[in-house]
């Protein structure tokens, strides 16, 4: 089995190596940003551009707005009019991939070629993304709120490749539902949507120390509330400044001003690493938001970290819980020649103008009556983390959705989907399950269902989620686990003076229902930058445990025993006989 898994880890980093860029020698020609390849400087990889609806085999957009009309009984029993207010709402629906057209990469490798004065060079497909989300802005599309202000009503994964299409789905009020139609009727509708599509390379050389204080982060203002208080990319940025200024936090370079950008956002990567942990905002528990989304809102907004392009390496929409500080001491980290770093991309996307081209097509505007709840059908759409495309590849078998629902009549409405690496591949956002309603006379009850999801995994083992209670017209699938580096640093010249000849360290730690194991051996003079582990945890868990062992050219060996919660483990902490 370990030998499957180290297969398909090879498999996946020839495929990253052969797309690694020197991501500080990006040129922009005709307004598409090129970036020279490691394995062959003369060909470039290119940023995608450009945010689009997704269009169905007629060349027509994937869009349907309908607004649906029911019987609403009169509140007051006495009422002579014979005209009263109606119930009802609107359901607006829409895909939206990005992408790059060919003719504008066609005159930028043409401009390349000229400006570098070799015919050599070519653009040869665009950056394969690390992770991709999104972020959705509306005032009308917030059916909680009759207020015109802009809220960010939805973030999630987003495919990692060009022309993989995110669908999405709202049911909004009927004064809403009016305010939209309308809106669709301008140039500029209320709806705006932000790709946040993150990508890597390799920086120019550069060498530095940073010095952590851990007991002066303790004290910082902006993060010493603990663990469970959550925080947004602008807020973190603003914290890390706050350290550097006080000097809990020092990075002393050697070397030119020019690679100052690329080493601090290598820096702020290994700080983020070390105090945060990334977390869903639709998953932070709604009495500990606070004011979590609206200050994403104002990330995207018109004074917003985007606007400005100070962005770091935080993304658009990233927020962050802080992990538990408990490490005593000083930290130092030595960062010397190239390094992998981390660049944010933004693509934006307003959904246009289709009114005037689409307004009076019945397949994408329609106002429908919905007399009689007995002939009503619920449909729930699946949305699709993008991150699933890779785990496809290396760890997962398959995913079942599985949906219930208890009607009021007694009956049970039980489906499921199945989701595996080929229909994943046929995947247009089209995922949905139905059920009727059977004797379900309250709406508001008749929208709740419940559901859950089994994982399996290649090799054995699987993950079921409990059943959870849901009244929303999509459900996203998120990736159950993450990715995580365990990073081993430490002075190698110690080492060998005090003749420690060669160090083991094993790691042990859960994934689900089991509990996986990995060791590495590191001698004095092997480079720390190769070695690392790479290993994947549940989403609720952050704890690897450690075991390692120094072998000395004279005298018995030394153990050490710990727990990381950092993704960093010193080798060169030697404790005493």
């Amino acid at each position: 089995m370990k030998s499957i898994f180290t297969y398909l880890f090879i498999m996946a980093s020839g495929i990253l190596m052969s797309q690694q860029i020197y991501i500080d020698k990006g040129i922009q020609v005709n307004g598409l940003w090129c970036f020279p390849t490691h394995n062959n400087p003369k060909a470039y990889k290119y940023l995608s551009t450009k945010a689009r609806l997704a269009l169905d085999e007629e060349q027509h957009p994937k869009f349907s707005f309908m607004r649906y009309i029911t019987e609403k009984p009169s509140a007051d029993e006495n009422a002579t009019s014979s005209v009263i207010e109606a119930g009802g709402g609107g359901i607006l629906h829409f895909l939206v991939l990005y992408e790059t057209p060919q003719v504008q990469v066609d005159e930028a490798e043409v401009l390349l070629k000229e400006l570098l004065e070799d015919d050599a060079v070519s653009i040869d497909g665009p950056i394969l993304f690390d992770s991709a989300s999104y972020a959705l802005v509306s005032s009308i599309l917030d059916k909680e709120s009759n207020e015109n202000e802009k809220h960010l009503l939805s973030v999630g994964k987003a495919p990692v490749m060009e022309n993989s299409s995110i669908a999405l789905s709202f049911d909004v009020n009927p004064l809403n539902s009016k305010l939209l139609l309308e809106s669709f009727k301008m140039d500029t509708p209320d709806i705006s949507l932000v790709f946040d599509l993150s990508f890597s390379g390799l920086s120019e050389a550069y060498d530095a120390t940073l010095e952590i204080d851990w007991s002066e982060i303790k004290k910082s203002k902006s993060f010493g509330a603990g663990g469970n208080i959550y925080f947004v990319s602008a807020d973190v940025e603003l914290g890390l400044d706050e350290l550097f200024k006080n000097n809990s936090i020092k990075l002393v370079t050697n070397g030119d001003d020019a690679d100052l950008e690329s080493l601090l956002n290598t820096v702020y990567d290994k700080l983020l690493d070390l105090m945060f942990k990334p977390v869903e905002p639709a998953i932070v528990p709604e009495e500990q938001r606070g004011g979590l989304m609206d200050a994403l809102s104002s990330i995207i907004g018109q004074d917003g970290a985007l606007s400005s392009g100070n962005t770091f390496n935080f993304g658009v929409n990233a927020s962050f819980q802080m992990k538990e500080l408990r490490t005593e001491g000083t930290s130092h980290l030595v960062f010397n020649g190239r390094s992998t770093v981390n660049r944010h991309h933004f693509i934006t996307f307003n959904i246009g103008d289709l009114y005037q081209t689409y307004g009076q097509d019945t397949r994408f505007f329609r106002d429908v009556p919905i007399w009689d709840p007995a002939f009503q059908q619920r449909e729930v759409f699946v949305g699709v983390d993008g991150d699933l495309e890779k785990e496809f590849e290396d760890m997962l078998n398959s995913v079942t959705l599985a949906m219930r629902k208890r009607h009021a009549n007694g009956n049970e409405t039980l489906s499921e989907l199945i989701i595996n690496k080929e229909t994943f591949k046929d995947y247009e956002g089209h995922l949905s399950m139905r059920y009727l309603n059977q004797g379900d006379s309250i709406r508001t009850d008749w929208l709740t269902y419940e559901y859950r999801t089994l994982w399996k995994f290649k090799g054995g083992g699987g993950y079921e989620s409990k059943w959870q209670s849901e009244n929303s017209a999509m459900v996203n699938l998120f990736v159950p686990f993450q990715r995580r580096d365990i990073v081993l640093e430490g002075d190698m010249e110690s080492l060998k003076e005090k003749g420690i000849r060669a160090i083991s360290v094993q790691i042990d730690y859960p994934f689900f229902d089991q509990v996986k194991y990995d060791r590495m051996t590191i001698r004095p003079t092997d480079n720390l930058k190769d070695k690392n582990f790479k290993i994947t945890l549940p989403n609720t868990s952050e704890e690897v445990n450690y075991n390692i062992t120094w072998l000395r050219k004279n005298g018995p060996s030394i153990s050490k025993t710990g727990t990381d919660r950092f993704g960093l483990i010193f080798i060169d902490e030697i404790p005493e006989d």
